[in-house]
């Protein structure tokens, strides 16, 4: 069974920390591709995130976790979005 937009909002809300996904939705939206690809891929954290992730204590790798979530999300949302 495929995970739902109202499902996948609510485990990315309970995983991670309000400061992380402000950092990873902010990060999502300066490389959203919407209607373009077919397939999303997260993109690479460019440095410059690395570096306000870090000087905010925030894990790289939790980031990273967090903006992939953050793309399924996106990618859920714009199925959602096609199929209406």
């Amino acid at each position: 069974m495929q995970e739902t937009l109202e499902e996948s909002m609510r485990s990315y809300k309970a995983a991670y920390p309000q400061e992380v996904r402000d950092l990873a939705e902010t990060f999502c939206s300066s490389t959203t591709r919407m209607g373009g690809m077919q397939e999303r891929e997260p993109r690479e954290l460019t440095e410059d995130v690395r570096r306000r992730a870090t000087a905010h204590g925030i894990d790289i790798d939790v980031l990273t976790s967090a903006v992939a979530h953050y793309t399924r999300i996106e990618a859920l949302a714009e199925a959602n979005y096609r199929r209406k």
